[in-house]
Order: structure tokens, then sequence, then C-alpha cells
């Protein structure tokens, strides 16, 4: 018993000796919206290109599906997919209105807070990895793109708080509809750069090519610049204010930095209206991949000026998704135009033949004889909403389908679409089994449909459960989410040129994402510090809900779980990790219709974890199913039974 003892004894000294020698770490994640793994090249961006080559390069990494903004955002900043998060898609039906609509945007702070007063104060229910490390004396701060910063721990957003203990600047610091920012930072920021306040994208030239946030329209092409002068500030407010800062209070922190470049330009971009060549290849995205990369290296280079800092803090990169070409015309590399009858309305701010926003929900209502109501615009004298009449179009492209306009919340209608970009969220309020089941079958009919999911089991479509997207959500969940039709324009370089149908306000040839097409899914990870191998490659899947808990093993801390569709931690990565994580590949295919359409998926798993590589509508017509696999990582020829009933 006392040798027993003294061994004990023993072993506690030398952890504790251990531990003594080792600093506390910290951690940054730099997400760069919508960067692609092929846009990193020395030239435009060479800090990601060093870090690609010294650090660890996941070389098959995943976006979770929709690949949107805030729905990506709920899993690196929780570590769950979106079943158990409820973000998803950045375009929701939550209810009654919020913020004015039906069908709210939700990268905005007020959206979110209103969302966690609904949801038990915090609407993803599951925990952040900022916010469990602010309850364990990390000091913490998330700056960025308006949204998804404050989704890094979001209930600290709420209506109640006066001053949040994690540090938010975003594009609305310092405005009313900003989240309150402690005095003392906010006097910082104004001494060291003369505002609390970012500036915004339009660059002092709204409406213009030189305004950063300008879209243009279907006669004018979009921006020509990057998004540079916001992130110069919001760089300059992290190294020249809040680094030192953090360092002050000699605790660890954990910090966000969302960049919008190359998002933010990508979607605006003017070199390409109306045209799928260069689309977002052309000059202005990438001067936005530059501009992401410039972002990192002013952060880079101040924690690398501390040579304590350097030793003691970790560096991810990831995006929240990839990127592809906006079509609103053509639906296969062949170049055949959609016969969608919404593409023969006239509308004023719509190409003729083009398709537009909400061709989704004006063909649903034209198939179910409803009346088409737009969410986002009440009715006259405020009784119900705006119907959709004649050759108008619903004005942010999402829809609610009633027997009549007059009605007095999204949860009245038979059907609510809720359209973004590549993919678009059905809600059949009143869970109706058959027309569920009739809307998959119409919507595999369409020629801008690849792939449709159900909240159960119809034709033609697979589970909600076979993507993610079934857990223990607190939002309501989506009937059937709609992956619209993506294809490349060059076979030899697919993830380059890679076109998606997207449904909602931005031109052919602007940026969009959201679908299931290999371009949106492939993001870019990239891990850098002492706690990381050097110069290491991994083919293992990976994705962005395995952030969090990876972050968590680094700094000794354990992230709590409501639902069981959690990321895992990549041991692979890690320094003194094994050489690899063993990894399967698996298919799904769904019964048919009776016009024969079938969604077929293609996966990866590792540790438990499922990674949506693409998924494809499969007719009697379509791509052979073993070539279409043989396209894909590690697909294999051999097709798998259908789904049972």
């Amino acid at each position: 018993m006392k040798l027993r003892a003294a061994c004990t004894l023993a072993i506690a000294l030398t952890s504790s000796a251990a531990e003594a020698r080792t600093p506390p770490r910290n951690a940054i994640i730099f997400v760069a919206d919508g960067l692609r793994p092929v846009s990193l090249n020395p030239t435009d961006a060479p800090t990601l290109v060093r870090l690609q080559r010294e650090g660890v390069f996941f070389a098959n990494s995943h976006a979770v599906f929709p690949t949107v903004t805030t729905a990506n955002a709920s899993a690196i900043a929780t570590g769950h997919q979106l079943g158990d998060s409820g973000d998803f898609a950045n375009t929701l039906d939550v209810g009654p209105d919020v913020a004015g609509s039906g069908t709210p945007f939700i990268e905005d702070d007020q959206v979110l807070a209103e969302l966690d007063a609904r949801f038990q104060g915090n609407y993803l229910g599951e925990e952040t990895l900022l916010a469990l490390a602010r309850s364990k004396g990390f000091s913490t701060a998330a700056v960025g793109k308006v949204g998804p910063t404050l989704i890094q721990d979001v209930s600290q957003g709420g209506h109640s708080i006066a001053v949040p203990a994690t540090i938010f600047i975003d594009d609305r610091t310092g405005s009313g509809q900003g989240i309150p920012l402690d005095p003392a930072i906010a006097a910082a920021l104004t001494a060291a750069l003369g505002s609390a306040a970012p500036p915004s994208r339009s660059n002092d030239k709204p409406e213009t090519p030189e305004d950063n946030g300008y879209a243009g329209d279907s006669q004018h092409p979009g921006t020509r610049v990057a998004n540079v002068r916001q992130q110069q500030f919001l760089a300059d407010a992290v190294t020249k204010v809040l680094l030192p800062a953090l360092e002050k209070r000699g605790k660890p922190f954990v910090m966000v930095f969302w960049s919008r470049d190359p998002d933010a330009t990508q979607h605006n971009q003017g070199d390409s209206l109306g045209e799928l060549t260069v689309g977002i290849n052309g000059p202005t995205s990438r001067a936005a991949v530059h501009d992401a990369d410039e972002t990192l290296r002013r952060l880079l280079a101040a924690v690398e000026a501390d040579p304590a800092l350097a030793a003691s803090t970790d560096l991810f990169v990831t995006s929240d998704h990839g990127f592809s070409t906006a079509s609103r015309r053509e639906v296969d590399a062949e170049g055949h135009t959609s016969a969608s009858p919404s593409a023969k309305r006239r509308s004023a701010d719509v190409r003729p033949g083009d398709l537009p926003p909400g061709f989704v929900a004006l063909d649903i209502a034209a198939h179910l004889g409803l009346s088409l109501c737009d969410p986002d615009r009440r009715a006259a004298g405020g009784q119900g909403y705006a119907a959709i009449t004649g050759d108008a179009h619903p004005v942010l492209g999402n829809g609610l389908l009633a027997a009549s306009c007059a009605i007095g919340a999204p949860r009245e209608a038979r059907v609510v679409v809720a359209a973004n970009g590549g993919a678009d969220l059905i809600y059949v309020p009143s869970g109706s089994g058959p027309l569920i089941a009739d809307l998959a079958a119409f919507l595999l009919g369409q020629d801008y449909v690849e792939a449709v999911f159900a909240d159960r089991t119809v034709p033609g479509a697979l589970a909600l459960r076979d993507a993610n997207l079934l857990g223990t959500a607190l939002t309501p969940r989506p009937s059937l989410v709609v992956a619209l039709k993506s294809w490349s324009r060059d076979a030899r370089d697919p993830l380059r040129t890679e076109v998606d149908v997207s449904d909602g306000t931005l031109q052919e040839g602007q940026g969009t994402h959201g679908s299931l097409g290999r371009a949106d899914v492939t993001n870019t990870m990239i891990a850098f510090g002492p706690d990381f191998k050097r110069g290491f490659v991994d083919p293992a899947p990976a994705g962005n809900a395995d952030l969090a808990p990876t972050l968590a093993k680094v700094l000794g801390l354990t992230l709590p779980s409501r639902g069981r569709l959690r990321g895992r931690v990549l041991a692979e990565a890690l320094a003194g990790g094994p050489a690899t994580t063993p990894s399967t590949c698996g298919e799904a295919l769904s019964r048919p219709t009776k016009d024969g359409a079938r969604t077929a998926l293609h996966f990866q798993t590792a540790s438990g974890v499922r990674y949506l590589d693409t998924a494809r509508k499969v007719t009697a017509g379509s791509i052979a199913w073993g070539d279409w696999l043989a396209e894909l990582p590690c697909g294999r020829r051999k097709a798998p039974p259908a789904a049972k009933p």
C-alpha cells in the first residue's frame, strides 16, 4: 500500500510538473468565407499556401449541407451537424414573423437574438466552443461578418445582456442594431483606429462597381472591388487592440475571425454578368481571395511577432463552404435551358428566359393551384401577405402557399418555401404525408432539381437522417430539403468550373453555393500550431463539425452534448497522433418515383461521423451509377440496394 501511494504521488508530481511547463493554450479560428481549395496559389494566397505546406492540410474536407453560411457557422461553433443545431440554412421558417419576415434571413444580430428568445435562450440547443471556453475562464472574442460572428457564442447576444462577456465586433458594431461593446474596448478602438465602428462595404461609393456590397442587377454588373477597407479595419482591431488587451488579461483566449471575403465579393462580382465564363474565376474574385489571405497574414504576423504567444497559440483555418458560379438559365453542361413555366414569365428585373427569384415556390404554387404570397412583404394595410400576381415574383425568392394571402402567420400556409441559393427548404406545417410525397415527386420531375431529402419515407427521396438533418433540433425541421442542379463546365477541372442553379436574387454568372455539388461541399481546412503535426497532408474525411471537438481537446475542455450528431476529434492531425484515421465509403439510393426518379447519395464515414460528398438524381436516361461513382472519392462501381419502404 505504501509503495502504491508513493507511485501515485510520484505520478501526480510528474503530471503537475509537466502541466507547469506547458503554457495554457490559445486558439484562433479563421474562417475564410467561401474559400475554395482550388483558389490557393502563391500569387493570390501566399499565406494560406505557406500554412498548407507547413501545417496540416485536410485534403478531404467537407462543409455540411445545405452548404450555406449560418448552417456551417453552427457546425463550427458547436461541433454538431444540422439535425442537432437546427440551423438548417440562412433562411428559415421559425413560426411567427421575425423582423417583419415570415421566412427570416438569420445573418442578423437582432434576428438571432429573437431566435434565442423563442428557443430556450439558445436556438442552437448545443453549447458552443466559445461559450464553454468562456465558462472555464478563457477570454473570448468573435470578429467579422455579421451573423456567423454572433453564432459563435450566440446566447451572449440576447436582449437581456447589457454587455456580453465575449467581445463581438461585426458590421453592426457601433450602430443601434449592433451588439454592445465593452466601453474599454470601444475606447481603445477609437483611440487606435479613430472609431469603434467598422466602415461599411460601400467604400463611400454606394451603388457603383466600387461598392463591394453592390450586386448590380440584370442589366448592370456588380462590384469590381474586394472588401478591402472593412477587412483592414477588422484586422487592425484584432492586431492593435484585441490581442494586446487579451494578453494583458493574463488568461488564455479563444478567438474567431470570420472573413467576409472571398464570399462577399464572389457573390456580387461584376466580371461575368449573364455569362458562366469567367464566373467566379475572374480578377475580382481573385482579388477577394488575396484580401482574405492578407487579413490572415496580418493576424498571423501579430501572433508570430511574440514568441511566447506563437508557442501557445493554435490556428485553425477553415471555410464554411465552397463556391460555384450561378446559373439562372442553363441546367446542364450541354447548355440546355430550363423548361420551367416560371422561366417564361416576363418580370422587369429578370432577363427573358431566366428563372426568376422564387421559381421553386412559383412552380409548386402552380402545381398545387394555390395562391403564392410573399413572406417578406405585408399586404397593403398589414392584413396578410402580399400576393404574387401576373409576372411578378417573390422579392427574395421565398414563398407562402395558401388558399388566400390573408393568412396571419407562415404556419397557416399549406406550404412554406425558404430559398437558399443552391438549396431550398420546403415546410408542410400540417405534416400531411400525401402532400409531402406529392411535392417530392413533383420536384424530382423538375429539370433544376438534383436531390430531395424528406422527413419521412416517400418515393424518390432519401431521408433527412441520410444527410445528417434529423436530430434534436429546437427549431422546426423542414419537411423536404431540395438540392438544386449542379454540374461542371469542364470535366478536367470540375471544382473550379462548377455551376449551380440558384434560387435567389443574384444574376447568372455571379457566385452562389448551397448545393450538394462537390465544389460547394469541398471547403478549405488547415491547422497550424504547437499541437498540430507539421507538413502533414491528412487524407481522412474531415469537416466543419470537427473543429470544435478538436480544439476543445487541445484546450483541455469537454464539450457537452444534447444530440448525437457530433463531429470527431481529428486525432490524426494532432502532434503525436495516429498516422491516419480509418474511413469507409458508402452510398444510398432511394426508392423510385412512379416516373423512375431516385435520389442517390455518396458519403464517407470516419469514427462514426458521416461526411456527405455529393448527391445526384438518377433516372433511366441519366449517367450510369457506376460511372458516377467512379468520379467520386473512393467511389465504388457496384450500386447499393434500393432503400426499403
